[in-house]
């Protein structure tokens, strides 16, 4: 047992490594070569930006892309001990194929267990250390053009707070705008600046600043090269705001989820982010169960690639439908515990169901 389980596992890990691999360094290569011009006006040129780059987007591609590669590298071994008929031998040795299937489990395990922490530690942690290196950009650069339709909003306790993009972790600010009201909710100033830098005792440097105070008597206008803005507003709340879910740790997303911090989203938003990022685990489970029928699968004059195809299609339907769930999360049209569990949950009973009855013929 020990043996077999050492070869199955051997085989399952090997294949897994090469598509993990090759599937990740050929998404970043197309990232480099589809956003060269990006990469350099936001990170600055120089011989290091782009390995730097492709070093710290690396975790996040290799996450994303290991739920399929597990699906394919399951499939491969098993159909692989199919084609060979080393599932024929290891059944004559007396091992049924549910004993195969539980000899390859721990290697599962194993890669559930990475996966997990690649998405929930490391990922973010090179996100926030790639955002160190951005260039500090005003809001005339192409890149916050895109984001200008976006922005963030916030408030402190005397202003109405816009934000077209955020930089470096939040300790950079491109196009900030600043909105006083009276008593009666009218905007009687309007502070607009190019960037604002975080200082150490809760200030920001706002720069490039034009203030328009806003009179029906007389309409007044200055301008500025610096304003020292005090806010308890810090960089991490800037970021939090304009952060996604991959940027999130599941610790983070717990106090985003309690509205102990801020944030923008609903609270059922961020629920459905930390049930996601709870249930990647069991996804790369399922992928070896989906496996599991397809290389069972009697199927009279079905060559192996047709038998990989319906392994692949059957596997992008989970991901159609698990991506569909999620929206639905996000939105709170489902509830999150639902939207992130029902789908490994459907297609484990499914795939489990199917291959009972082939076993049982």
């Amino acid at each position: 047992m020990g043996v077999s389980g050492r070869y199955l596992s051997r085989l399952f890990l090997q294949r897994l490594a090469l598509i993990v691999f090759g599937f990740a360094s050929m998404a970043l290569l197309f990232d480099v070569l589809n956003n060269a011009d990006i990469i350099e006006k936001r990170y600055g040129d120089g011989f290091m930006v782009v390995p730097r780059y492709m070093l710290y987007r690396l975790p996040e591609m290799a996450a994303l892309i290991t739920p399929f590669a597990t699906l394919l590298a399951a499939l491969l071994t098993l159909l692989g001990l199919a084609q060979q008929n080393e599932v024929l031998a290891f059944k004559a040795a007396g091992m049924s194929f549910y004993r195969m299937l539980l000899l390859m489990m721990p290697a599962t395990l194993l890669v559930a267990i990475v996966h997990l922490a690649v998405a929930d530690q490391v990922t973010p942690w090179a996100k926030k250390r790639l955002a160190r290196y951005e260039v500090e950009k005003p809001t005339d650069d192409e890149t916050n053009q895109r984001d200008q339709a976006k922005g963030v909003w916030l408030r402190d306790p005397a202003y109405i707070v816009n934000v077209t993009s955020v930089q470096r972790e939040g300790r950079y600010l491109s196009g900030v705008t600043l909105l006083r009201r009276d008593a009666s909710a009218n905007v009687v100033e309007r502070i607009v600046a190019g960037g604002a830098r975080y200082q150490r005792g809760g200030q920001w440097k706002l720069e490039n600043v034009v203030t328009q105070i806003i009179d029906p008597l007389g309409p007044r206008t200055t301008r500025s090269a610096d304003w020292l803005w005090t806010s308890p507003l810090r960089p991490g709340d800037f970021f939090n705001l304009a952060a996604i879910s991959t940027q999130f740790t599941t610790r983070e997303l717990l106090v985003l989820r309690t509205g102990a911090t801020v944030g923008t989203r609903p609270s059922y938003t961020y629920d459905a982010w930390l049930q996601r990022r709870l249930a990647l685990p069991a996804v790369i489970i399922v992928m070896l169960l989906l496996a599991a029928p397809v290389a069972q699968a009697r199927v009279r004059m079905s060559s192996l690639g047709a038998r990989l195809a319906a392994g692949v299609a059957l596997g992008f339907l989970f991901f159609i439908t698990d991506g569909v769930s999620q929206a639905l999360g996000e939105s709170g049209a489902v509830v999150p515990l639902i939207a992130a569990w029902a789908p490994p949950i459907i297609f484990a009973s499914v795939a489990g169901s199917i291959l009972l009855r082939i076993e049982g013929l």
